[in-house]
Order: structure tokens, then C-alpha cells, then sequence
């Protein structure tokens, strides 16, 4: 029965990934859970939590499936069993968590406190451990909450799932003691962190607009994308003049828009730049591309002005493992025979500067690193993110976590924050977590307006020291 219980707690906290409108049900996620190892007087916590994190990383990580599979062309089985056993191995340290907490918690009672402290340090000691796995964080479950997330800019991520376990635990210790003061304390807690939200919320709205930018949106498979006989596609496509950009100030593609290689293929690059030199308007554009007279290719975001020149450069610093790069890469190609494909990353974080703005660009999965995001933002006026998603085939958990942390890295760092996406949503996050998210299902193109903000927040000031 125990373990049905941890089951249902398991489901309760995966179903927000799915349907962010869910969200109130990371609110008494944990209490079945609890109620499982309660009665069981802590006895097998160590497999009860590991199974607990085994649901957990399993349903917020299935979409990696996709990547792997288009990737490296491995059988539908092989795929299923390397991320059978990548989330055996990654719930472990929930069992190891559940291990921990028999040692701290006393078998006759149950601290509220000890548990939701326990949790965010397993939180933080998994996000470190586990980097190449920034998925399934309590806290991006609650995205849509905006009054509630707003202490992301004391504590970030992790302090909002905090909040929600620690409600958690003392609705539990309520419900077993049937003493009123742990409800009386969980309503002051919910009404403080509401009361700062309120507070933070209408001070950042009150932020005017002084930026005007164009985003490209598209909706284009990963085979059709990289069919070469579409390349003079593409550049009509997302380098144009049009009358909805005619007063904007910059324009952005998702990752990779442009499938030629920038360094390399002078044909295209040529075209393209002139093109953008026609449009008198400064484009940041998505490529893989190779560097100088290298093999290697990165990720790479090109800023190109009104002249059509390019100014700088940035390629991806953090990869995502088993979508753009593989360890072990060539063992495996010994064993199997399969030669997997890899990107490089970049050294380090280019910030991109004109007369009008300086902002710093994330590519794709960069976005849900907290402390790599808050890198390097004194001066800077807002963050872009460029995403291409095609390699998850539209799921939605996944652009669902996409997006929730475009969220929360805009109020952590009270920056507004643009995505051009491919198969993804597209739109803006300002400083406040308001956002206006573009969903469309055809490529298209939207215009917003930019807050621009250059306060460092408490959250900043620790990523910084740390």
C-alpha cells in the first residue's frame, strides 16, 4: 500500500509538467508520500524515495528519448533502455536523500522544517551533481503562479519549491496532529510570499517599454529543416522587409534558423548579409558553424548590423548532453558501430552591444541554468534565448519546462527575457513574470516591446559570489 501511495505522490508532482493550469496540485503532492513513509515508521525509505525519483526524473525527462533516438539512429529498444537505467542512476540520490532523512528524523514525530530543508538541499546537491539534467525542479511547476514565484529574486528556483514542500509538510503535520497553529502558520506563510508578490509585481510593471524588437516564429520539423534544397528557403523566410518590423530596432531567429554553415559557405553568407543590409535593421541569427579554419561546429548566435556586417559572435558554452554532444563517444562507435555526431561548445559568454542596447543571448537549454544565466549581467539591458525544439517533436512537457524557466530566470534576475522559437513557444517574460507567450503552430512573426532593467537582485548578488 506504501508504495501506491508513493506512486500517486510521484504522479501528483509530474502532472503540472503536462498541464501547467495544474499547478495547485504541487501543493499536496508530497502529503501521500509522507503518509506512506509515516505509517511505516521510516522503515525502506531508501528505496520508497528512490522510487518516488525514479517517477520524478521519468516523467519530466522522457522527452530526451527523441534527441537520442534522431541523434543516433539507434533501435527503439536500445533508447528505452539507456533511459531506463540514465534514470535509474539519476533517482539514486533521492534513495540516498530518503537514506539521509532516517537518520534525521525521529521515528515517533515528524519536523516540517527538518523535511522541506532536507528537500531543497537534495534539490541544489542534485542540480550540482546531476548538471547535465536540469529538469523536474518543484518550482517550475509553479510558473503560471505569478504573485507566488516573486521570491525567485531572494531565492531563486529552489526557494519556490521550498515554499511548496514546506506547505506541504505542514498541511501533513495538520492533518496527523490535528493542532490548528501548523495551518495558522502555513496560511502566514502563503499570505508573506503572496504580499511580496503583490508588492514586487506592481513595482515592476511599472517599468515602461523602450525597446521594439521582432521575433521570428517558426514551426519547421527536423527534416525538413535540414534538407540542404531549403536553404534559399530559409533566408527568405526569416531575413525580410516587412511592415509589422518597420520601427523595430532588432530582430531574432530561433537556434540554427539558418542551416548553412556562416563560416564557410560564402554563397549563402553573402546573400544573406546583403539581405539583412536591404532590412537596415540589426538581426541576431541562430547557425552551426564552424570556426576559422576548423572542423569543429558550434551553436552559435551571430549579431549582424544595419550594413549587414557581422559584429560578434557567440557560440553555446553548455551543451545538452545526448542532444548536441556524447561522452564516451568513441567507445561507443567500437562497440556498436554507431559514429555519433558532436558539437563543441564555446569558451566563453560574448554579451552583445550596440548603441540602442547591450544584452547577453542564451541558446536553447542554457536557459535552465540558474547560475549561468545570472553570469555576467551588470549593464545589461535584457537576456535572449533562441531555441530550436524540432528535436523533441512538439512535446509539450518539455516546452512547458522551456518556458517555465524563462520565467523564472526573468524574475530571479528581473531582466526581461525574449525567445525566438522553432516548434516551441515564442514571446516575452518581463522583470515583473508577466509574459506573452506565442504558441502558433505555422511560421509567423510577432512584435513586443522591451522593459529594459539594469538592477542586480539579492538572487544575482548570491549566484555571483558563489
Amino acid at each position: 500500500m506504501s508504495y501506491f501511495m508513493i506512486t500517486i505522490s510521484g504522479i501528483l508532482y509530474i502532472l503540472p509538467f503536462f498541464n501547467s493550469n495544474l499547478l495547485f496540485l504541487s501543493w499536496i503532492a508530497f502529503i501521500p508520500f509522507l503518509f506512506a513513509i509515516y505509517n511505516t515508521n521510516y522503515k525502506n525509505l531508501f528505496y520508497k524515495a528512490w522510487l518516488l525519483g525514479f517517477i520524478i526524473i521519468s516523467g519530466v525527462g522522457y522527452p530526451l528519448y527523441f534527441p537520442i533516438k534522431s541523434f543516433s539512429n539507434f533501435p527503439f529498444l536500445v533508447v528505452i533502455f539507456i533511459l531506463f537505467i540514465l534514470f535509474l542512476i539519476l533517482s539514486l540520490i533521492y534513495g540516498l536523500w530518503g537514506k539521509i532523512l532516517t537518520l534525521i528524523i525521529n521515528n515517533k514525530t515528524f519536523n516540517p522544517f527538518i523535511f522541506s530543508i532536507s528537500w531543497l538541499f537534495l534539490e541544489i546537491v542534485r542540480h550540482i551533481i546531476f548538471n547535465f539534467f536540469p529538469l523536474g525542479y518543484l518550482g517550475y511547476t509553479q510558473a503560471n503562479f505569478n504573485h507566488i514565484i516573486q521570491i525567485a529574486d531572494l531565492g531563486g528556483l529552489f526557494l519556490v519549491g521550498f515554499i511548496v514542500v514546506l506547505i506541504n509538510s505542514l498541511l501533513f503535520k495538520f492533518i496527523t496532529s490535528k493542532r490548528k497553529d501548523y495551518l495558522i502558520i502555513s496560511i502566514l506563510i502563503v499570505g508573506l510570499v503572496l504580499g511580496y508578490g503583490f508588492y514586487q509585481i506592481n513595482r515592476y510593471e511599472k517599468i515602461e517599454k523602450s525597446l521594439s524588437v521582432g521575433i521570428i516564429h517558426t514551426h519547421i520539423n527536423q527534416y525538413d529543416k535540414w534538407n540542404k534544397n531549403n536553404v534559399n528557403n530559409y533566408i527568405d523566410l526569416l531575413i525580410f522587409n516587412d511592415k509589422q518590423f518597420e520601427n523595430v530596432d532588432l530582430v531574432i531567429t530561433p537556434e540554427s534558423a539558418l542551416t548553412f554553415d556562416m563560416n564557410r559557405e560564402t554563397y549563402y553568407r553573402n546573400k544573406m548579409l546583403n539581405r539583412v543590409d536591404e532590412t537596415d535593421k540589426y538581426f541576431q541569427a541562430g547557425f552551426l558553424a564552424t570556426k576559422d579554419n576548423g572542423n569543429k561546429y558550434f551553436n552559435s548566435s551571430y549579431l549582424i548590423n544595419t550594413e549587414g556586417k557581422i559584429e560578434n559572435r557567440y557560440n553555446k558554452n553548455k551543451l545538452l548532453l545526448f542532444g548536441e554532444y556524447v561522452i564516451f563517444s568513441d567507445l561507443i562507435k567500437n562497440i556498436t558501430g554507431y559514429r555519433l555526431n558532436t558539437l563543441h561548445p564555446g569558451e566563453k559568454i560574448i554579451n552583445f552591444q550596440t548603441s540602442f542596447a547591450h544584452w547577453k543571448a542564451v541558446i536553447c537549454s542554457e536557459i535552465l541554468y540558474p547560475e549561468y544565466v545570472s553570469k555576467h549581467l551588470n549593464y545589461l539591458d535584457f537576456i535572449v534565448n533562441q531555441s530550436n525544439e524540432a528535436w523533441f517533436e512538439d512535446n509539450t512537457t518539455l516546452k512547458n519546462q522551456m518556458y517555465a524557466s524563462l520565467v523564472f530566470r526573468a524574475i530571479e534576475n528581473r531582466r526581461s527575457i525574449i525567445k525566438a522559437g522553432n516548434m516551441t513557444y515564442s514571446g516575452i517574460v518581463y522583470p515583473s513574470g508577466k509574459k506573452v507567450k506565442y504558441d502558433k503552430k505555422s511560421n509567423d512573426k510577432l512584435k513586443v516591446s522591451i522593459k529594459k532593467n539594469k538592477e542586480i537582485t539579492l538572487f544575482n548578488k548570491i549566484m555571483n559570489i558563489f
